[in-house]
């Protein structure tokens, strides 16, 4: 009679063959790519994660403490910015250098968020003697993060679109993109969770100002590691190649579809709109129209129930633990399950619409009135932090069913900037809607609203994208 196979014995092959492809993908390059990517990845994330968390408490002490103005405009600056000229600067990424565009793009973000810090700091340090014009101090800190962000945009697109599916590719299958990309986001989840501990920490046991010193510091250091990192990638031969065959493609292709369109704006949205996944995409752009987030908005409104700020950096990242997990999941449903992204992605998003109903309550009138303050804020911050699994497992879906089906594959910086400046509009309106209820008492209008646009995106994508046979 046959042999059968001992229990597990498939899995462990499963596992081995991974492995012996990821070695045999690592063995065609001279250096190694992933591990110097990683590294490059963790220091941009760093840096501009505490500056993400850091920028809205710095505001709300520039502003004096009581409003959310500065702080949501704030918010509406950047959403506004990256909604005008996503799509230009996925476009300048698609046409540019595989080596100085990801270098130039890393400078932008890491000196112009050193030199907001530096801004803000500087502003309460004269603050605190009375003699500081919040005006001309909040433009500067707005202006300068602008910049940040539209380097920011560039370079995500540039190493995280065209660099990661360039030296993905090759005899090991889709699995390599899978699980670089999940890597990639568990790295950036990382960050999410330390880098407000050690921002809080920092203002708890010094001040705002010093905090902001110490931002700067970060992204400054940042810039050199990331440049060692996607310099030493580029100078191997195997994956020079990569990159600019993939570049060199989609020159090739450019004339051709010069003549079908006045402008590269109208392209791009042209281009978005006609690939097969757009109401997914579509989908993950609506979750920005919300302040059920570890945003600004929400930071600062946790802080007005008088929660401490070290208490509020943990919230946050305990929140981002459960982001975390989502980035191990997908890759273990794609691998044992066999589902496919757009039905892991409507499973995730469910999840997150049923984990915001806790916090809807928790920002509600009745909650700031008859709950204690810690309560209140656990259930708002704690539905939030679960929902994240899955929001960050909705996000990593649909942002490889973008990586493995634009068309063509050469104007993915056109598509992703369309999908940035889409996502962008979103969360520009919640800035608006945060602008105009910028009372505290008001919040909950913002929060009801925000589940609202989850729900809708939830329902866009199951009857659409999420449809069998589909992604």
């Amino acid at each position: 009679p046959p042999l059968e196979a001992p229990p597990g014995a498939e899995r462990v092959r499963g596992e081995m063959t991974a492995q012996l492809d990821d070695a045999l993908l690592q063995a065609r390059a001279g250096v190694p790519w992933r591990t110097l990517i990683y590294t490059s990845h963790f220091a941009s994330a760093w840096g501009e994660r505490m500056w993400e968390f850091s920028a809205g408490i710095l505001l709300l002490g520039l502003g004096g403490g009581r409003s959310l103005q500065l702080t949501a405009t704030f918010a509406f600056a950047l959403q506004l910015t990256q909604m005008l000229l996503g799509a230009k600067v996925g476009g300048l990424v698609d046409r540019g250098n595989p080596q100085t565009t990801p270098v130039a793009a890393l400078a932008g973000q890491s000196f112009g968020i050193a030199l907001a810090a530096l801004s803000a700091a500087s502003a309460l340090h004269l603050a605190a003697d009375g003699d500081v014009n919040v005006p001309f101090s909040a433009g500067l800190i707005i202006a300068f993060s602008c910049v940040a962000k539209l380097s920011s945009l560039a370079s995500k697109i540039s190493v995280e679109n065209h660099w990661a599916v360039a030296l993905a590719a090759g005899e090991a299958g889709p699995q390599v993109l899978t699980k670089l990309t999940s890597n990639m986001r568990a790295i950036d989840l990382s960050c999410k969770m330390m880098a407000p501990i050690v921002a809080g920490l920092i203002m708890s046991a010094f001040s705002p100002a010093i905090a902001g010193l110490a931002v700067a510091l970060a992204n400054a250091l940042a810039w050199p590691v990331e440049v060692i990192c996607l310099l030493s990638v580029y100078r191997d031969p195997w994956c020079r190649s990569q990159l600019e065959a993939r570049y060199h493609k989609g020159d090739a292709q450019a004339p051709s579809k010069s003549n079908s369109a006045p402008t590269l704006e109208e392209n791009a949205w042209k281009l978005y709109f006609s690939q097969r996944i757009w109401p997914s995409a579509f989908a993950l752009s609506m979750l920005h129209l919300t302040v059920l987030s570890f945003g600004q908005l929400m930071t600062a409104y946790v802080l007005t129930l008088g929660v401490d700020v070290a208490i509020v950096s943990l919230y946050r990242s305990l929140g981002e633990v459960f982001g975390f997990a989502a980035t191990q999941m997908k890759p273990w449903l794609d691998k044992h399950q066999g589902l496919s992204h757009a039905h892991v992605a409507t499973i995730f998003i469910w999840f997150q619409l049923a984990m915001l109903v806790p916090s809807a309550v928790g920002a509600s009138f009745w909650a700031r009135h008859n709950l204690a303050s810690i309560t209140s804020s656990m259930l708002l911050v704690g539905g939030v932090g679960v929902s994240r699994f899955g929001l960050w497992g909705f996000d990593l879906s649909v942002s490889l069913m973008l990586q493995n089906e634009i068309q063509p594959p050469q104007a993915s910086g056109r598509v992703i900037g369309v999908q940035r400046s889409l996502e962008a509009t979103f969360g520009m309106l919640a800035g608006v809607a945060g602008i105009m209820l910028s009372d505290p008492s008001q919040f909950q209008y913002l929060a009801f609203g925000s589940w609202v646009s989850v729900c809708g995106a939830a329902v866009l994508h199951t009857f659409t994208a999420g449809c069998p046979g589909r992604g």
